[in-house]
């Protein structure tokens, strides 16, 4: 099981992405960030994770540790402020 984060998970792209691997067989989506939602639960904004993930948005990747595989889904000027 790989355990997944999403940079950028209250736009479009980190959105599908959750969908797609919220099901997924061999992922654990474990972090979302949003800068705007930070502490608030993931499903209340994105309604198709209600029953799938009880996470809280973080304010960075940081926050979270041990993860696998980080994706980043920001538009592109601040995709390379947050990976270097």
């Amino acid at each position: 099981m790989y355990k997944v984060g999403i940079i950028g998970g209250t736009g479009y792209t980190g959105s599908e992405l959750s969908r797609m691997l919220c099901t997924h067989p061999e992922v654990e989506l474990a972090a979302l960030t949003s800068r705007q939602h930070a502490g608030k639960k993931v499903s209340d904004h994105q309604t198709f994770l209600k029953g799938y993930s009880d996470l809280l948005f973080t304010e960075k990747i940081s926050d979270t540790k041990d993860l696998d595989l980080v994706f980043v889904a920001t538009p592109h000027g601040v995709a390379m402020e947050e990976v270097p």
